[in-house]
């Protein structure tokens, strides 16, 4: 891994005409446009040609649509570190002067170099005291919206900023709780209040109502698909939040957590729920212990821990009193349908479906995620067949195929929803697909898992087995790595010999059970053995030595009673199709 070190001697490496322009580009923000760093180093764009293409050649800076992108926060974080303190301050007081100027989009108006423009200069202020009163460790406001009453917690809340004689703590969190309402019902006005507070006071330590702005313009960012600026605004929050109650600090953690965990970054994202929830129970807090149950039941679902989700699921969805959060509920729901679709007991599954969709209709407020009718989908294919879900795509659901937030949270519904339409033949269904996929990890480079995601999408078209090899062997997602198993078992299948079987006799797939029966790791291994890879090839995929993978292998071998490789690959394929495409890890 590269370290600072290292980024110092990278950047010795380049000019200094190369330096210059990557130092001012970095206060920018980790996006920036040409014509600023232009405009900062008062020269025409046309002369910075020779500089930018030094730039992105050295990996500093890729080309997006639009705009300028450092490949990286670390690297980002490498050039701001090279500049020294104070020339960095007055680069930033720049950039924030010129940002004002000529009214440029809110990440370069509020953002510089990972950091908030505002905090160069922002004194630290004292941490805020609880606002709820009466020993609650929560506001009436923040409680009602928790508990799903989001628009009484707003009135709640605007009633508190009316009232000139509310002090100053309380005034921050009904702002906060403000944002957050608004949020949550997916209107505009959060983004509007958030760059107003941004705009107009700023945010600073123990500043919750300004730490609500960044998090809300970070889910906002994220659900337009543009994930460097959603990471970067979360990244803040949680960075500056040390200071804010630990009710709100469970709002910047928990909401970073989520696209980390998206993003398959899954000990990141679990350090962050770990630290929320310890936060719910310092002394005198204990609170809302089913928030935390919740993003962990989803992020262990994706991680394939099937398990571990069901376990926290439970948790989110018997909490009550204190503990409870109905505004996560559906959440909680859907991570048990969906596991319950896994094992294929769908009658399960279709009444866990009914309580998600049961707790939307209410007139209470849930986080919306559009995993629920995902998950209606699945079932629908599963229990009717393909049509069926093409049906709920043409009336229900016809937004879903489009939706940018679909393929960040799932990744392998790309290739779910491409195979789907090869299936029914349905051009238009698999051209949207391809078209959002695309556009999506275009407008994110360095997203290995958006960029796996619409190559492996594209194979199915192509009948790529390259590709597909290549998901298997490289993609963080399991869903994604059984898809492409399944397909390529597919591929191998079409050209197996069929006189290897007796008269009359179909290929016996391996046992069901003992297949379930490998540990994580075993089966790992058996996925990148179907995909063709060597003992040596897969050592260095699991982080293994070749004797290891050479141990698990043979035991793998003893499990299902096989001999061969060419066994083992029909067996993974043959698997991955009976559990539905998805491989799951027993109980």
């Amino acid at each position: 891994m590269v370290n600072g070190e290292q980024i110092l001697r990278l950047l010795g490496d380049l000019s200094m005409d190369c330096q210059r322009f990557l130092k001012v580009a970095a206060v920018l923000g980790r996006s920036f446009m040409l014509e600023d760093v232009s405009r900062m180093l008062d020269k025409s764009a046309a002369s910075l040609l020779s500089s930018l293409d030094e730039a992105i050649s050295s990996g500093f800076v890729v080309a997006a649509e639009h705009q300028l992108v450092f490949q990286s926060d670390f690297l980002l974080a490498g050039v701001i570190d090279s500049i020294p303190a104070p020339a960095r301050g007055a680069l930033q007081r720049e950039a924030m002067g010129h940002s004002r100027r000529h009214a440029q989009s809110l990440d370069r108006q509020f953002w510089v170099a990972g950091h908030p423009l505002w905090m160069a200069d922002h004194p630290a202020d004292p941490p805020q005291e609880a606002a709820g009163g009466s020993g609650e460790v929560y506001s009436k406001s923040h409680g009602l919206i928790m508990d799903g009453r989001v628009t009484a917690g707003i009135r709640t809340a605007e009633r508190v900023l009316s009232s000139p004689t509310s002090p100053a703590s309380a005034r921050l969190d009904a702002e906060a709780s403000v944002i957050l309402g608004y949020s949550l019902l997916g209107m505009e006005e959060a983004e509007k209040r958030s760059a107003r507070i941004l705009r107009e006071q700023g945010a600073g330590p123990g500043d919750v109502a300004g730490l609500m702005a960044l998090t809300a313009l970070s889910n906002a960012r994220w659900r337009a698909g543009e994930l460097g600026e959603g990471l970067s605004l979360g990244r803040a929050a949680v960075r500056y939040s040390d200071g804010v109650d630990p009710v709100w600090r469970l709002h910047f953690r928990l909401a970073l957590a989520g696209k980390l965990a998206n993003l398959r970054e899954f000990d990141k994202a679990e350090s962050l729920i770990d630290e929320a929830e310890a936060g719910l129970r310092e002394p005198g807090t204990r609170v809302w212990d089913a928030a935390p149950a919740a993003m962990r039941a989803r992020l262990f679902l994706q991680a394939g821990r099937v398990g571990d989700a069901r376990r926290q699921a439970e948790l989110a969805t018997t909490a009550v009193d204190r503990d409870a959060v109905p505004l996560l509920r559906p959440l909680a729901y859907s991570v048990l349908s969906t596991i319950l679709l896994y094992k294929g007991d769908l009658p399960a599954a279709t009444e866990y479906l009914k309580r998600v969709q049961g707790e939307s209709e209410t007139d209470q407020a849930v986080l919306y995620s559009p995993q629920y009718g995902w998950t209606e989908v699945r079932i629908a294919v599963k229990r009717e067949g393909p049509r069926a879900a093409v049906e709920l795509f043409s009336d229900k659901y016809s937004h879903l195929p489009t939706q940018r937030s679909l393929y960040i949270e799932d990744p392998a519904a790309a290739a779910f929803l491409v195979r789907l339409a090869l299936d029914v033949g349905d051009t238009d269904l698999r051209n949207s697909v391809l078209e959002t996929i695309g556009g999506l990890a275009g407008d994110n480079p360095g997203i290995s898992v958006l960029g796996l995601s619409a190559l492996h999408a594209n194979a199915l078209v192509s009948g790529d087995p390259a590709v597909l090899s290549r998901i298997i062997a490289q993609s963080p997602d399991p869903l994604s790595v059984a898809l492409a198993t399944e397909e390529l078992a597919k591929i191998y299948g079409a050209k197996e010999d069929p006189s290897r079987a007796k008269p009359g006799e179909a290929a016996s797939p391996l046992n069901s059970a003992c297949w379930s029966g490998l540990s994580d790791t075993e089966r790992r291994i058996a996925y990148l053995v179907s995909a063709g890879m060597t003992n040596q090839q897969i050592a260095k995929r699991v982080h293994l030595s070749a004797h290891t993978v050479n141990y698990h292998l043979r035991k793998i071998y003893r499990k299902l009673n096989i001999n061969t490789r060419v066994e083992l690959a029909r067996g993974a394929a043959s698997y991955s199709s009976r559990a539905a495409i998805y491989s799951i890890e027993p109980e």
